[in-house]
């Protein structure tokens, strides 16, 4: 056999080959097109993604930092401040809090001071506009417009002054501060920013947990938790210390893993669907190639034919792939950031984060994709013979034995039963390769879906935001939270709460009783419950404060709240240790709010607590503390003892004085706005308007959905792309497989197959693809889809997989699994009579 050495000719056949496979070509080009556009959009989107997380952190924190310590020691500081890794430290003091103005009696505003670090650097990026200067005396403040709001005085400007009721360490003061400065932008706006002489004067310290807040900005952009808890040890922190990590410098290791993981789903996908193709046309031109070979063309011109094709193809489909992207990302990230509330003003602006980087590792990532899927098949295809070649005949059942060098016709035995089903069974495992890439290309497809939808359906803002007991609106008494007696009003009484309820869109209304308590002290429970109390809390030891609380309790006061029978299921579900709800509502047992004291159920549960009325000590009850929570929902006026919740019924018969505290509402209709707006009325017409809060799960989900933004659509868009690439892979495997099988079908039409048996036999043959694809999906996915779910679950929010998008997907795979083969055989069977068909294969 002569060497033909015209490479020219054989670069020239690959193009023929490609101009006369059009279909062929066609879904292998759109296999690598649809490939290198995901694996370049998912690059550039998940680096904007960095940079749009780091800056909602911004956002939402008020400024720029990576971790935040309560309290700080000066060899904490020293230490943070010669470490190479951190590259800037800030501190903010917060020293007291408005108690009330003239104009109003409860404003929810706190006094702090701010260093230069912290105000002027760490803060900068988050703050949009600045009237004034910082406060350097000690009476001059810098104020937002929403704390002056909440204070009565929105009308006042810089150089203004404002006289307020203010708390301290020391206790309440009056004073009257000029304004210095005015600030707008993100963070906490309900602050007075004070000057650092007022800080020292207040009698905090920067150690103190309750005051101190020390900010750091660590060099790198990632870090494990592994290395935040080691950094975390090497602090040595005190038992009041903590320290936190912002989200996107830890989460961003894990989403970064996530865009991985899509990346190497969508190669696989992708190197599936080439491999199959390749697979199946050398499997089906075994002919071809052996006689290429006899006319003078070598094993390498096959190859360098075969690869031409795939060069061909892989540089149109990457370099359009590539393109697209780019097209798309220019308008999909800005859609994305728009929806995530930042604006192109914000921060000095946000686009698209193209690097050079992502361009290379995606021609890398596609091309390496493409060779590892042609190398077997231009292989296979370059070992053909050929006498192999000549004696091949598709789909006649010849197997050539290499062993022997002779064709063996493999028999079988006949079998009883359902021969449709027979056939079809015997067809789906006849070739174990390509019925398994078939499968693992669906699955794969099917887990990205099962992923998505069930990231989107728990991670929902209804599924995140949810009040106490689920409601949808909680109304809260400001006054319920004064220090003096004299200063708490009942509120929330029963005209307002009638008229709530009277509502025709509510369905149910909680509300809390509260009463202010003394506990006396005694060297069991409360010797033990102070002695936590002040080491986790307090600034000073508990014995300089055990002489007067043995001696006068009642400067230690505490709060009593009543719960209803509803209420109270609700809470017994959330507890360790259930209570008993028949001792509960008779009076004779309790259940303690532990506010962060490190006592176990052990500590408390069992032990008898004695309270007494503030204001009338003769008046005492005892309980047997029967649970304890952590919901701080059940809080009031925050006490050095412990906050007991029991009957609401105990509480009005225990003090008549009672008022309520704080009301949930559930309505009819869940996030109903009109019954909303509705309720907000009748509080905002109330002669208390001012010394009304509330939270609402409406406004909650729409600030989550607002930061959500368009993710659920492009979380979908994926799927569809990797769910095109998987009906792809299932399509071109079966049109091949009724091309191969057209002998062996015509000749069952023949010999008295029907339309209709042949049909059932290829619908067989769908189902089962789509059962394979569903019982991999379920299985090997599902605890694929479970393992990334925890691992973005920052909401703790149980894993629950939504059943009707999953029986919508189910529904879509049998269809698309049926239709195929039907289609590829009624095409087939319309290209002429049984006998043409049969006569046409040679």
């Amino acid at each position: 056999m002569l060497k033909n050495t015209n490479n020219a000719v054989v670069k020239r056949m690959a193009r023929h080959s490609l101009k006369t496979g059009r279909r062929r070509t066609a879904t292998l080009f759109l296999a690598v097109f649809l490939s290198s556009f995901m694996i370049f959009t998912i690059f550039t989107v998940g680096v904007t993604y960095f940079k749009m997380l780091k800056i909602q952190n911004i956002r939402m924190s008020g400024a720029k930092f990576d971790a935040l310590m309560y309290g700080v020691t000066d060899e904490q500081a020293q230490k943070c401040e010669n470490n190479p890794d951190i590259t800037l430290t800030g501190f903010i003091g917060i020293c007291g809090w408005i108690e009330k103005t003239d104009r109003d009696d409860t404003p929810s505003v706190g006094l702090g001071w701010a260093d230069e670090n912290y105000w002027s650097k760490m803060m900068k990026p988050a703050r949009e506009k600045l009237e004034g200067e910082y406060p350097v005396a000690e009476d001059e403040i810098m104020v937002t417009r929403e704390a002056l709001e909440e204070c009565g005085y929105d009308e006042l400007g810089v150089g203004d002054s404002i006289t307020v009721t203010y708390g301290v360490y020391d206790g309440v003061q009056k004073g009257t501060f000029r304004i210095s400065g005015i600030w707008d932008g993100y963070g906490t706006k309900k602050m007075f920013y004070m000057s650092k002489a007022f800080y020292e004067k207040s009698g905090w310290k920067r150690s103190d947990a309750a005051s101190g807040r020390y900010f750091m900005d660590f060099r790198q952009r990632l870090m494990t938790k592994k290395t935040q808890n080691a950094f975390i040890k090497s602090m040595k922190l005190g038992k009041q210390q903590a320290l936190f990590f912002v989200s996107d410098l830890g989460e961003s290791v894990e989403i970064l893993g996530g865009l991985i993981g899509l990346i190497f789903v969508t190669c696989l996908c992708a190197y599936l669907l080439i491999y199959n193709i390749m697979y199946l046309s050398v499997a089906g031109r075994v002919r071809h190639y052996g006689l290429l070979q006899t006319i003078g063309m070598t094993e390498r011109q096959i190859k360098v034919m075969l690869k031409e094709q795939l060069l061909l193809i892989g540089s149109m489909g990457i370099g359009t792939g590539c393109v697209m992207g780019a097209f798309v990302s220019f308008f999909l990230i800005p859609v994305i950031v728009k929806n995530l509330g930042i604006q192109s003003g914000y921060v000095d602006g946000i686009g698209v984060q193209f690097h050079p980087a992502v361009l290379v590792v995606t021609v890398l990532l596609a091309g390496i994709t493409i060779s590892l899927a042609g190398w077997k098949p231009v292989r296979k295809a370059a070992k053909v013979s050929p006498m192999e070649a000549l004696g091949y005949r598709p789909g006649a059942g010849m197997k050539v034995s290499r062993r022997k060098g002779t064709g063996i016709r493999s028999g079988r035995k006949a079998a009883r039963g359902n021969v449709i089903a027979r056939i079809s069974s015997e067809q789906f495992v006849k070739d174990k390769k390509r019925t398994a890439m078939v499968l693992v290309s669906l699955a794969m497809s099917l887990s990205v879906y099962l992923c998505v939808v069930t990231l989107i359906s728990s991670q929902a803002a209804r599924t995140i935001v949810s009040n106490s007991m689920n409601t949808d609106l909680v109304i809260k008494n400001d006054t319920g939270i004064k220090e003096k007696a004299k200063d708490r009003k009942n509120i929330l009484t029963g005209s307002i709460e009638k008229s709530i309820s009277s509502n025709q869109g509510v369905a149910e209304m909680h509300s809390i009783a509260f009463s202010e308590i003394t506990i006396p002290w005694e060297p069991d429970l409360m010797e033990k419950w102070m002695k936590e109390f002040y080491a986790k809390w307090m600034s000073i030891p508990y014995k300089k404060d055990r002489k007067e609380y043995k001696e006068h309790p009642e400067n230690f006061g505490t709060s009593m709240l009543g719960i209803d029978e509803e209420e109270f299921d609700h809470l017994n579900q959330t507890l360790d240790t259930p209570v008993s709800k028949n001792d509960f509502l008779a009076g004779k047992v309790c259940i303690v709010y532990r506010n962060g004291v490190e006592l176990a159920d052990k500590d408390l549960i069992g032990k008898t607590v004695t309270c007494t009325l503030y204001r009338n000590f003769k008046k005492s009850k005892s309980f047997t503390v029967a649970g304890a929570t952590d919901d701080s929902y059940y809080t009031a006026l925050l006490g050095y003892p412990p906050t007991l919740i029991v009957s609401d019924q105990v509480v009005k018969a225990f003090d008549e004085k009672a008022f309520i505290l704080k009301t949930g509402i559930r309505y009819k209709k869940e996030y109903d706005r009109r019954t909303e707006k509705e309720i907000l009325a009748i509080l905002k017409k109330d002669a208390n308007t001012r010394d009304f809060s509330w939270e609402s799960k409406l406004e909650e989900a729409d600030e989550m959905r607002k930061a959500q933004g368009n993710m659920p659509q492009i979380g979908m868009g994926i799927v569809l792309i990797l769910a095109f690439i998987g009906s792809m892979n299932y399509m071109n495997t079966f049109v091949v497989n009724i091309q191969n099988r057209r002998t062996e079908l015509s000749v069952m039409e023949s010999i008295g197959m029907t339309q209709w048996q042949m049909l059932k036999m290829l619908i067989r043959e769908g189902i089962l693809y789509a059962g394979g694809a569903w019982l991999v999906t379920m299985s090997v996915g599902m605890a694929a889809v479970y393992e990334i779910y925890q691992s973005m679950n920052y909401c703790q929010v149980a894993f629950c997989v939504p059943v009707v998008p999953l029986l919508g997907a189910a529904l879509v795979t049998v269809i698309v699994c049926v239709v195929i083969p039907v289609a590829a055989w009624k095409r087939l069977s319309g290209q002429g009579s049984v006998i043409e068909r049969i006569r046409g294969i040679e």
